[in-house]
């Protein structure tokens, strides 16, 4: 045996080294097993911990109910489910604070379902009901330049189709007799000057722009044509005017009655012309968008062979409140089917276009704004504002906020949008 102190030789020193690093070997083994099996047999402890600080307990059925206690859900007696710190925080880049993450077992539990954003062409018709008008260029109104006393009247019922010169009433005026006598004297003078041998050029001039006033001041107190020309002929005053027709058409209005006083200025008839009616047909604020470019559209009647109509290049007119407009169409009507007044169908053809849709289910409308949830995966959902257009079905059109293979809820977006609105608030005991 070596004492202490001796140094040992060269042979035990590297057999010594050797059983050292067996030895470490050995403890290294015995350590990494022990921390194996203490994962193992404790595999709760490490996820809680890796999981974070529990937040809450929620009902998974109903996440808006909120308890700072585990225990059961007071509608369906299910477990709670915990929500950890870093569920609340583990939102992708870019999304909004209106964010939820939810876990496996809330997913399942909401029976959350989602669809990828399509592209689809657009529709290619745009049915909505219009109501018939008459053409505003072929709307005529009857009225007299002088107070007057109605005498007569020939055409005393709405609806009645009447001709250009037709006689629709007659009435006394005190007004009469000075116009007729300057006509008379006025065409007398531009006869004389007519049928002299060399009239002077500006006189006769003259005597026919005395001529053409006179006739014009007749005109304007309401007399036809053949009154006037009536008057020339015979020289003789004529003691009620006629009120006549200024185009064919049919009576749309009448203000008169025998015996009737009148002012001047009032009206008395509306006559239009039908071979050509307005259509206004009805549409939504999203649906002016998509007018741009139509030109043709087809008016239906129960009953009867659709008619062509065409798109006007005046552009639709909104109420106050600019949610309903009227588009006009032009339409003619030379066998008289459309009515004023009567309500048709209207298909407006649409130019064929590429849109984004998605299910209207995805689509929640607080009424100021509209919104979808983006599923970004691994329980994320993000809030977002979107643009929208026309519904077709059961698809809505997305104009904006979304792009083509993204993601959203359909089923269950409001139990989401529930939950986002509760995590904004304190929690309820």
């Amino acid at each position: 045996m070596q004492e202490l102190g001796t140094p040992l030789n060269p042979r035990s020193r590297a057999g010594s080294a050797r059983w050292l690093a067996l030895f470490g070997l050995g403890t290294a083994a015995l350590v990494a097993a022990a921390y194996l099996v203490g994962r193992h047999a404790r595999p709760e402890a490490v996820d809680e911990a890796r999981a974070g600080r529990v937040l809450y307990y929620v009902d998974p059925m109903h996440p808006s109910y909120r308890s700072d206690a585990p225990g059961k859900a007071p509608d369906c007696g299910m477990d709670l489910v915990a929500v950890y710190a870093d569920s609340e925080s583990a939102r992708p880049t870019g999304t909004s604070s209106a964010s939820v993450s939810l876990t496996p077992d809330q997913e399942q539990a909401a029976s959350l379902q989602t669809e990828t954003v399509q592209t689809a062409a657009g529709a290619r018709a745009l049915r909505t009901v219009g109501r018939v008008v008459p053409d505003e260029s072929l709307t005529y109104r009857v009225t007299a330049g002088v107070d007057g006393w109605l005498r007569r009247v020939f055409a005393d019922r709405t609806g009645t189709r009447v001709k250009r010169g037709d006689r629709l009433s007659a009435f006394f005026t005190r007004d009469l007799s000075s116009p007729q006598q300057a006509y008379v004297y006025a065409l007398q003078s531009y006869e004389v000057l007519k049928g002299s041998p060399a009239p002077a050029p500006d006189q006769l001039t003259l005597a026919t722009q005395q001529l053409t006033t006179t006739r014009d001041n007749l005109q304007f107190l309401g007399m036809s044509e053949p009154q006037i020309e009536e008057l020339g002929r015979t020289r003789r005053e004529i003691a009620d005017i006629d009120l006549s027709a200024p185009a064919d058409g049919v009576i749309l209005e009448r203000h008169v009655a025998v015996g009737q006083r009148f002012a001047r200025g009032d009206l008395l008839y509306r006559i239009a012309n039908l071979e050509r009616v307005w259509v206004l047909a009805d549409i939504s604020a999203s649906d002016a968008t998509v007018l741009e470019g139509i030109r043709d559209a087809r008016i239906g009647i129960d009953g009867m062979p659709l008619l062509e109509a065409k798109v006007a290049a005046a552009p639709p007119q909104f109420d106050e409140q600019g949610r309903t407009g009227k588009v006009r169409l032009e339409v003619e009507n030379a066998r008289g089917r459309l009515v004023p007044g009567m309500i048709v169908s209207v298909d407006l053809d649409i130019p064929s276009r590429s849109v984004l849709t998605v299910h209207a289910d995805a689509v929640i409308d607080s009424g100021s704004a509209t919104r979808v949830f983006v599923a970004h995966g691994n329980g994320r959902y993000e809030l977002r504002d979107v643009e929208i257009g026309r519904q077709e079905g059961d698809r809505m059109e997305i104009r904006g906020g979304l792009r083509a293979g993204e993601r959203v809820v359909t089923t269950g977006a409001f139990l989401l949008d529930s939950e986002s609105r509760m995590r904004a608030s304190p929690p309820r005991p």
